[in-house]
Formats: structure tokens, C-alpha cells, sequence
């Protein structure tokens, strides 16, 4: 199942903007059937390259499979600059259950690294948000960031991608 899911999210990636893949990783000592969704090379996490840019997209997501269905715990998507993680732009954030914290922070929220007049970082505000799908995100750096669909029907392909989703996506222009 969580390969299936992994399959379906690099179908939309690589059709997108990315030839990158993620991988599925078991996540040893879990209880149940959990599995992490990132791109590894030589074990290390590693952003997606996105076409026509120098940026990267940097995607790590939890899920659980239960019941024939992959359950995201947590996902993070980090859109930054160049391979560097320390090059984060703009990050989203969410997690099922958020009272493992120390911290109460809302379970859906984005970061962004910039910084305010006194010159602390925005970076460390938890700015409430939806849950946000990792289609939306590919929305997001297409028409905001400029990074260059791979297909002309990318839009269609995002809305596809994302039924379960739909009240998030825009509808298309």
C-alpha cells in the first residue's frame, strides 16, 4: 500500500516537476505498518530537483497503513533554494496528533524564512493553515516561484491527483 502511494505521488511529480523520486522507507520499532515517503540517496534525505530552477523540494511524509488505506501522520514540504537545507524558503508542516509536542503548535501550519524589521526570524512563527497536499504545493511552486511545468496539462493532473483533496486546489483558469 505505501508503495502504492509512493508510486502515485512520483507518477504526479514526474509528470510535473520533478525527475526525482521519493522512496519508501519502513520506520523499524513502529507499531503498526508505517513507512516514510522521502527521496533518499546513499541513505541520506535528499530534495526533489525541480525542472527549469535551481530549487529543490525537500518531502518527507509518515503514513501508516491500515485498513487497505495509507493514513499520513506527518508530512513535511520544504521548498528551498538550492540542495541546502539550510536554503528553506517557505516550509509546510502537519501532524496527526500534535500533543507529543512539547509545543503547542497548530497541527497544520507553514514557516517562512525570512526575516521582521528587528530582524528576528519569521521562520519560528506556526502559522495556522488546512492541511495542505502535496499537490497544492506543486501549485504552489509553479504559479508563485516560477518553476516550469514538465506538460502543458499539469493543472488536470493535479486535480486528479488530488480528489480527496479538491476543496483545496483552485478551481482551473
Amino acid at each position: 500500500m505505501a508503495q502504492g502511494f509512493a508510486d502515485a505521488l512520483n507518477g504526479v511529480l514526474n509528470r510535473t516537476v520533478s525527475d526525482s523520486r521519493l522512496s519508501v522507507r519502513p520506520i523499524a520499532g513502529h507499531d503498526a505498518d508505517a513507512f516514510e515517503l522521502t527521496r533518499l540517496v546513499d541513505d541520506d534525505y535528499v530534495p526533489l530537483e525541480l525542472y527549469g530552477t535551481r530549487m529543490c523540494l525537500l518531502v518527507r511524509q509518515i503514513v501508516v497503513v491500515a485498513d487497505d488505506r495509507c493514513r499520513t501522520e506527518s508530512a513535511t514540504f520544504s521548498l528551498q533554494a538550492d540542495a541546502s537545507p539550510k536554503s528553506w524558503l517557505i516550509r509546510w508542516d502537519y501532524v496527526r496528533d500534535s500533543s507529543e509536542s512539547e509545543h503547542a503548535y497548530p497541527r497544520a501550519h507553514v514557516h517562512i524564512n525570512a526575516a521582521f524589521a528587528d530582524g528576528a526570524p519569521v521562520g519560528r512563527l506556526h502559522v495556522p493553515t488546512r492541511r495542505v497536499p502535496l499537490e497544492l504545493v506543486i501549485r504552489h511552486v509553479i504559479t508563485d516561484w516560477n518553476v516550469k511545468p514538465r506538460t502543458e496539462d499539469w493543472e488536470a493532473i493535479l486535480e486528479e491527483s488530488a480528489q480527496g483533496f479538491s476543496d483545496s486546489l483552485p478551481a482551473s483558469r
